[in-house]
């Protein structure tokens, strides 16, 4: 039989075909799987939930696309910097910064790794002065703690051509001794450290005192809790090693002692400085000594010290 007309919905409310074949592969009729579809929509609950979930659809459409928008926004600024930040190191001088900073971190996990191991307390890293025990009225012109590299310091040595054995090793800052510990592995007369930190200044010792005494060509060995103005310049023949140490008022000062010295009793003084003052700076200081020349190097040593040492090192000596 077929259904009656009045059990038939409209046209507008019949359900897909998609939907009808669903239902009649339940088993349902035709006429019964129409009568049941239209008694479902006119349920509130089902229009309320079919509201619901076109009302969450939009909401989440709106979500999706301010989130779009956000993101959008934001990976722009992100972009914006990034752009900044290229141009920033893109700078022939800003270049060089970066490539010495990576020199440090390359020296520092490799090459310092070795003597390193030989501390008892270790001379690696970074110290303010604001967390150390400083009694000097100089405080004020003291530089933080950082050591010298082990590249450093070995160029700089091999740029001396008189025989170590009769020269004394100053470090002005010695720090924890890293320094002097490298200088002992040389013959050298006698080394001595001058430091005006305490806490540097222990440690230094103790480092000195746990070193392998095999290694050392130089067992005379000390480290002075001194102020650098203070530091009685010895009567031997020197290399005097400044390491970043102070600023130009104690710097000038030391140089006007060693200059003293000199005068009273020539001989052959050598002054290394390691990240030294700015070049005029320091310059016009050596000038005003009138007894030091600096040291210049070949071509292939100043490339190589270029390229592979974070540390811009200058070398002066006395004229005899």
């Amino acid at each position: 039989m077929r259904p009656s007309q009045d059990l038939v919905p409209p046209p507008s409310k019949q359900p897909s075909n998609g939907l009808m074949d669903r239902l009649r592969s339940l088993g349902l009729k035709r006429g019964a799987a129409a009568l049941l579809f239209t008694r479902l929509f006119k349920k509130k609950s089902t229009r309320k939930l079919m509201k619901m979930g076109r009302s969450g659809f939009q909401k989440g459409r709106s979500g999706l696309s301010k989130a779009t928008e956000i993101t959008g926004q934001e990976l722009s600024s992100r972009a914006k910097q990034t752009a900044r930040s290229i141009k920033h190191h893109s700078k022939p001088k800003n270049l060089n910064k970066d490539y010495r900073k990576l020199l440090h971190l390359t020296q520092e996990i490799g090459y310092d790794r070795g003597i390193e191991k030989l501390f008892f307390i270790p001379a690696k890293g970074f110290i303010s002065l604001d967390e150390l025990t400083i009694d000097s009225p100089n405080r004020q012109f003291g530089h933080n703690y950082h050591p010298i590299h082990r590249l450093s310091f070995n160029w700089a040595m091999a740029q001396i051509p008189d025989q170590l054995d009769k020269f004394t090793f100053v470090d002005y800052g010695a720090g924890r001794g890293r320094a002097l510990l490298l200088a002992s592995l040389l013959p050298f007369r006698k080394i001595i450290g001058v430091e005006f930190a305490n806490e540097l200044h222990d440690d230094a010792n103790m480092n000195i005192a746990q070193f392998p005494r095999s290694l050392m060509k130089c067992r005379d060995v000390d480290c002075l809790l001194m102020d650098a103005v203070d530091f009685p310049i010895p009567e031997t023949r020197g290399v005097f090693l400044f390491n970043d140490s102070f600023d130009r008022e104690v710097l000038e000062t030391v140089l006007a002692r060693i200059g003293s010295s000199y005068r009273a009793n020539p001989r052959r003084i050598y002054l290394v400085f390691v990240r030294p003052l700015h070049a005029k700076v320091l310059d016009s200081l050596i000038e005003r000594t009138v007894i030091f020349e600096p040291i210049y190097h070949s071509k292939s040593e100043k490339m190589r010290m270029q390229i592979l040492s974070p540390d811009q090192v200058q070398i002066f000596r006395t004229l005899i």
